[in-house]
């Protein structure tokens, strides 16, 4: 085939993936992240023995197809970047820094698919299948084992030669030594604090940085097909969505959440709320507590215009008004017989 690669890609941060076959169902995928400096010219191989693009060993002939491509000595050969698409990318990636993902993308860099129902091995994704299939929260499970790192504490491989993704750890709600029930009720209602606890500790009170790695988890989830990265952006969902304190103390982190996660779901298939991985546990709650807690009396305006659109969207594209998202998730009623067999699951 003529085609080479790519052409005219805009700097900043990129993903590539690629699989073995052009049916890419029920093949392995591998991808990898790439930040691009203007003029910068990326060489990479196809290499039929592992099915992955990986980068040349020789670095002579390296140079030598990069001063190709500056020479337009291959310029027949590579497509344009589709730039129509860059703004809908540039919203997905709006606070993903090279050097947050120098930190979370795994050592030999590649993003490899993994799925839950392979890793039976590891106890942290059973825990969160079972959370899944229960419409549970396992962010908040205190016998649940954390799937992300701690400091430098790596989580072990699941797969075979699968490169684990450096994700924070998500703190979760614990009874504290001392603490009476309306304390702990109302850290299980808010958990600012708990965000506060992440936001000092894993970024150093940055607050766009969970946004960034919200917006990796995300990539890594839809783009890479890793079951990590959807346990990250469910978790981080969580807790971001249900810190009512945060909504009005934080207002630009919020008028920042509501765009990328208008810009996620702008990109999200139709049947999200439908779809067996997400229905029946988090995305109903999240998307119902985060308008709640952002359009409520006392908001910054901005945020409460943000909330309105994410409103709109939700409704015109999934076809879901708020009153449904109340019917879903953990906490949608259920009919049942004397018996307590389901009669009707909402």
């Amino acid at each position: 085939p003529r085609f080479m690669d790519v052409k005219l890609v805009p700097p900043g941060l990129h993903f590539i993936y690629a699989s073995g076959s052009p049916q890419d169902v029920g093949v392995s995928r591998t991808g990898f992240f790439l930040h691009m400096r203007p003029r910068e010219v990326a060489v990479f191989r196809w290499d039929p023995a592992v099915e992955e693009l990986v980068r040349p060993q020789d670095a002579d002939e390296e140079a030598r197809f990069a001063d190709g491509v500056r020479s337009f000595d291959f310029d027949a050969n590579l497509g344009p970047y589709p730039l129509d698409l860059s703004g809908q990318w540039s919203e997905l990636t709006r606070h993903a820094s090279a050097q947050l993902v120098a930190r979370i993308e795994p050592v030999a860099k590649a993003v490899r698919s993994k799925r839950a129902e392979y890793d039976a091995s590891s106890a942290a994704v059973e825990a969160a299948a079972e959370a899944l299939a229960d419409g549970g929260d396992a962010a908040m499970a205190d016998d649940a084992p954390a799937p992300q790192r701690s400091g430098e504490e790596a989580r072990l491989e699941s797969n075979a030669n699968n490169g684990s993704l450096f994700f924070s750890a998500v703190p979760r709600v614990r009874r504290r030594k001392g603490a009476d029930a309306t304390e702990m009720t109302s850290l299980h209602m808010d958990r600012s604090k708990l965000l506060d606890q992440m936001l000092a500790k894993e970024y150093s009170g940055d607050e766009m940085g969970i946004l960034g790695e919200l917006q990796i988890a995300y990539i890594a989830f839809i783009l890479g097909q890793n079951f990590d990265g959807f346990e990250q952006w469910r978790a981080l969902l969580q807790l971001l969505c249900n810190c009512e304190g945060a909504a009005s103390a934080r207002p630009e982190l919020y008028i920042e959440l509501c765009r990328v996660f208008f810009a996620q779901l702008s990109q999200a298939p139709s049947d999200l709320f439908g779809d067996d991985l997400t229905k029946d546990n988090f995305m109903g709650s999240c998307a119902l507590s985060l308008l709640e807690i952002c359009d409520a009396d006392g908001c910054h305006p901005k945020l409460r215009k943000r909330c309105g659109k994410l409103r709109e969207l939700v409704q015109q594209k999934f076809g879901v008004s708020v009153e449904d998202l109340a019917l879903l998730g953990e906490d949608a009623p259920q009919i049942v017989d004397a018996d307590g067999h389901d009669l009707v699951d909402l």
